[in-house]
């Protein structure tokens, strides 16, 4: 029964007017419904909205104790809080109940009310009810928008003097806005969780990018220091050469001779000292990883999510197709950049591009592939082969480095990175890694 149905009856005097005692109870309960409401519709915290529907539950109900359950993610009933007359928390490794009425009120969407169930021809001989030895039960399915989220169950040893009808009502009314009320709290715990994620997400980017920037640098300065080298060692040895081939009946004398053959010795292990530590540079420049038990699935939606929020790629189509994969071990924070890099380089292409990310697990050769697929411009046949090698600054606002980067992240967890391209018709991207822990 709804809240203004209940009210219509008693301006039109639908309610047969009961003894003084019955309407004081009544207008006690009313009250009690009026308090609850206007406490639980201004607050949003989950647990407070439970614990104040769990409190009024049972005075509503003159019960012993009281328990709800909502649906988990399986749709199957989980307990979520339990209290007894005193207010105090029942917890849930004494959640005991008769399942049976719980059961029957879910699936039925009916309230189900039970006096004496000990002598009840239809629920006496229930094993739980035995057990517990209960006598008043009183259980109500939880209904928002036409869909149950769960049950409200209160229950007590010894019998209650209550008026059935009375009661039911009552505790369908409160039950009706318990339900609204619980899952608002529900939808805003979940929108708070998902901001926290996207906020966690969004710094684990931030850091890892700039981990990747300064590995970037490190490796173009190493780079560029050997090739320098390289050119000054080549220079310094044709000089030594050609001192050495010198006639030495030149006009030169022998100590000049030798003091230049030993300065130009000096300068050549100098070089060689500024070799050794390039290479050195170069070496320490090699991504470390963390790896541990993921969902891959997972790491796509959580990156999709945060893409999602930049303005680069708002008007980016995702369309997700990820098919069941275990868990493997990797690197979260590096893989996400490989994600980021890779979608990054199809939208820098086409900023409204479409793109459809699958994941396919292959038993065979025991690795879980990811795809990327866009329907940008294509890459021509002379880039393909130096996609991954050489830096790239076709793109405007790329550093041209995402796809070096990519690869050599794939490579260190053993994985394999390759594209298939056609000019104007996109290019798909895949990038595999191996299972060498499966959960």
């Amino acid at each position: 029964m709804r809240y203004n149905d209940f009210i219509s009856q008693h301006k039109i005097g639908v309610i047969k007017q009961d003894d003084i005692s019955t309407r004081s109870s009544k207008l006690e309960n009313l009250e009690l419904i009026l308090n609850l409401l206007k406490k639980i519709n201004h607050s949003l915290v989950l647990n407070d909205v439970l614990s104040l529907v769990m409190i009024n539950t049972i005075k509503i109900a003159k019960a012993e104790r009281g328990f709800l359950l909502l649906l988990d993610e399986n749709n199957e009933l989980r307990y979520k809080i339990g209290m007894n007359v005193k207010g105090e928390l029942v917890p849930e490794s004494a959640f005991e109940i008769s399942l049976s009425v719980v059961k029957d009120a879910f699936e039925l969407g009916e309230s189900i009310c039970i006096e004496n169930a000990l002598h009840d021809q239809n629920f006496h001989s229930r094993q739980s009810i035995l057990n517990l030895e209960l006598q008043t039960i009183l259980c109500t399915p939880l209904i928002a928008n036409n869909e149950k989220i769960g049950v409200i169950y209160v229950d007590s040893k010894s019998l209650q003097s209550i008026h059935r009808d009375e009661i039911i009502n009552m505790f369908e009314i409160l039950a009706g806005h318990a339900a609204i009320a619980i899952r608002n709290a529900k939808l805003y715990e979940d929108l708070n969780c998902a901001f926290i994620e996207v906020q966690q997400l969004h710094e684990r980017l931030i850091k890892s990018d700039r981990i990747v920037l300064k590995k970037e640098i490190n490796t173009q300065i190493g780079q560029e220091v050997q090739n320098l080298v390289h050119l000054a060692l080549l220079e310094n040895d044709s000089i030594l050469r050609k001192i050495q081939k010198l006639p030495v009946n030149l006009p030169l004398r022998n100590e000049i001779l030798q003091e230049l053959v030993q300065k130009i010795h000096v300068a050549t292990e100098s070089v060689r000292k500024i070799q050794r530590y390039s290479q050195t540079l170069i070496a320490s420049t090699k991504l470390e990883m963390k790896k541990e038990l993921h969902d891959m699935n997972k790491t796509i939606r959580n990156v999709v999510q945060y893409l999602k929020q930049m303005s680069k790629f708002k008007k980016t189509d995702f369309i997700l197709n990820l098919d069941k994969v275990p868990l493997i071990e990797y690197d979260s924070e590096q893989i996400e950049q490989v994600l980021v890099n890779l979608m990054n380089n199809s939208v820098e292409k086409r900023d409204d591009a479409t793109l459809k990310i699958s994941t396919l697990f292959d038993e065979d050769l025991k690795q879980i592939v990811v795809k990327i697929n866009d329907n940008g411009p294509g890459i021509s046949p002379d880039l393909m082969s130096e996609l991954f090698i050489t830096k790239s600054n076709r793109n405007s606002n790329g550093k041209g480095y995402g796809l070096i980067m990519a690869k050599k992240i794939v490579d260190n967890h053993g994985g394999k990175i390759s594209v298939v391209s056609e000019v104007g018709n996109g290019a798909t991207f895949y990038f595999s890694l191996p299972i060498t822990s499966i959960s």
